[in-house]
């Protein structure tokens, strides 16, 4: 097989039980692509993931005074590697590209939010129609993980083009699907953490439905990226 990202030709065993159910890939990029990408070790800031902390993080200090706390997961530190990967996939439409995380995205899921409903951030009919795809719930698609989409966007500026402070002040960006029932438990899945105001806004709308009974989470699987 040849690597999604470097193209190059890359070999991998497989076992018995591989091979009794036909599965011909275990990992769709080789050992040196994937060795370029980092996960987040052990110090990090235990409200929103941020690398390279022993305690929490003065943005999630600035949202606890405000009276919302991150808190959430991720895998991956956004760097280099991780820009020049949603450059692709992200921004040039590169939707093959969805596979590169897919296990382990399935695993984390799997195996510490089973009984949540997974809710992927949405994205604005305006970006959905020029890029084709939701990166994010591409993401969960390529996976054997359930979810619904309970919220809708109405903003359709780009992220990456806001400065930090335009961001953390944006409002009215994201709206509850009221048609949908409301679960208890909801993950909500993103690909880039950067100011933690898009889980503060879907928040606010998710527990105004349930007079603040609703249990929320943040599945940052993917990267975080601070400026």
């Amino acid at each position: 097989m040849r690597c999604l990202l470097c193209q190059e030709s890359c070999r991998q065993e497989l076992s018995l039980i591989d091979l009794f159910l036909f599965r011909n890939q275990k990992n769709p990029i080789c050992t040196k692509c994937q060795l370029q990408f980092k996960k987040i070790d052990s110090t990090y800031c235990p409200s929103c993931y941020k690398p390279n902390q022993k305690s929490i993080c003065q943005d999630c200090i600035d949202w606890k005074k405000k009276g919302y706390l991150p808190s959430h997961r991720a895998l991956y530190a956004y760097d280099s590697a991780m820009k020049e990967y949603f450059q692709k996939y992200k921004f040039q439409g590169d939707y093959i590209l969805k596979k590169v995380f897919a296990k382990d995205i399935e695993n984390l899921i799997k195996k510490n939010y089973s009984d949540y409903t997974i809710v992927p951030v949405p994205v604005s009919q305006v970006r959905l129609s020029e890029r084709g795809f939701n990166q994010v719930s591409a993401l969960l698609d390529e996976t054997n993980c359930i979810y619904q989409n309970l919220f809708v966007r109405l903003d359709d500026s780009r992220q990456s083009s806001k400065s930090k402070k335009e961001r953390q002040i944006a409002e009215g960006t994201y709206y509850l699907n009221q048609t949908k029932e409301l679960p208890q438990k909801i993950l909500i899945f993103d690909d880039i953490y950067t100011t933690g105001n898009t889980i503060v806004s879907l928040k606010k709308n998710s527990v105004a439905m349930v007079a603040r009974r609703l249990r929320v989470s943040l599945l940052h699987v993917k990267t975080c990226k601070f400026s």
